[in-house]
């Protein structure tokens, strides 16, 4: 399948050099968070620069910090790229609901969006979405932990949850996944949540740095007796988890939770080797650059693009490409 889908970037590949002569718009403007937060991002801007570079596309790059301050600043790098007459654009939203409550892409109907792993929601605007099935990544995340619990003999266990923020459209996914598996445990008793927080609102953090992510831990932990602290701890990304590991360690914990993650960070191969962490998800950025590129392609050469998966919401239906996700633990290293 993985031969197939590389014929196809090489036949488009063909195609852009047979055409390169036609006059067309080859404009793309990407706007991603920076990577003061999250590394990855600097791998994704990387991995971008270096596939439309091969494609022949004219790519901008923007970055913006994920704070209240950098999301109102990517809305005036997405208003400055459609000034400069872009009409394709690749969109990481830092705050999706600022993206929508600007109203660019209403106004200027004939810029399109790809979405590049976040989804901006409510949107029709929204062309192509290249990204990692998010709910299953929540899935994912909690087989894990039931594996823990139906291996471990116990009758039931303590579980609490590092949502992701709601700026981020994938946190809720996320979470949603995870309790698609999970609700009947809370429900029977077999997963008891002390801190009672077992809705997203209630699980969710601030944001997706690591001080938030500790924050949130302390506030679980306060449901429980000095020295201990809950079995299973579902943490939506590695910085999640690394702040779940600072509150426990702060507060003198060494016997550690099971503790997921998402990213595969190197901080979190270096918990998980360490054990501190028990799990990373990677969600091979590799595979999403090129599924992004190919939509990119898609909507400047007027072609379009098969895809096995549709998302649909509000009525509109979007066409994705899901990149793969992998399970890594202390074996994986």
């Amino acid at each position: 399948m993985k031969k197939i889908f590389y014929c196809l970037i090489a036949l488009s590949l063909l195609a852009i050099s047979c055409t390169k002569d036609e006059p067309k718009n080859q404009k793309v403007a990407v706007l991603l968070p920076d990577s003061a937060v999250l590394d990855r991002w600097a791998t994704d801007k990387s991995n971008l620069e270096s596939i439309f570079g091969k494609y022949g596309f004219q790519s901008t790059f923007y970055t913006a910090p994920e704070t209240a301050e950098g999301a109102t600043q990517q809305v005036e790098q997405l208003r400055k790229a459609i000034k400069d007459g872009v009409k394709t654009i690749v969109l990481t939203a830092i705050d999706y609901k600022k993206i929508n409550d600007s109203g660019l892409l209403e106004q200027y109907p004939d810029v399109k969006v790809v979405c590049h792993d976040r989804l901006v929601l409510d949107n029709p605007r929204i062309a192509y979405i290249s990204s990692t099935d998010t709910r299953e990544i929540g899935r994912m995340q909690t087989m894990f932990l039931l594996n823990h619990f139906h291996a471990c003999g116990a009758a039931s266990l303590t579980i609490e949850f590092l949502g992701g923020p709601e700026t981020d459209m994938n946190a809720k996914d996320y979470f949603e996944g995870a309790m698609e598996l999970l609700g009947k445990y809370i429900s029977d008793g077999s997963l008891v949540v002390k801190s009672g927080k077992t809705s997203y609102s209630q699980a969710k953090a601030d944001s997706w740095n690591i001080a938030d992510g500790k924050k949130a831990m302390q506030d679980r932990l306060e449901s429980y007796g000095l020295g201990e602290c809950p079995d299973l701890v579902l943490a939506a990304n590695d910085n999640l988890a690394q702040g779940a590991v600072e509150a426990l360690a702060q507060a003198g914990i060494t016997d550690l939770p099971v503790i997921t993650g998402q990213d595969n960070t190197v901080m979190a191969q270096s918990n998980i080797k360490s054990g501190k962490q028990a799990m990373t998800l990677d969600k091979n950025l590799t595979d999403m650059a090129y599924n992004t590129a190919l939509f990119v392609n898609s909507l400047m050469s007027g072609s379009s693009v098969q895809t096995r998966e549709n998302f649909t919401v509000g009525g509109v239906t979007i066409p994705v490409l899901y990149s793969k996700i992998t399970l890594k633990t202390i074996d994986s290293y």
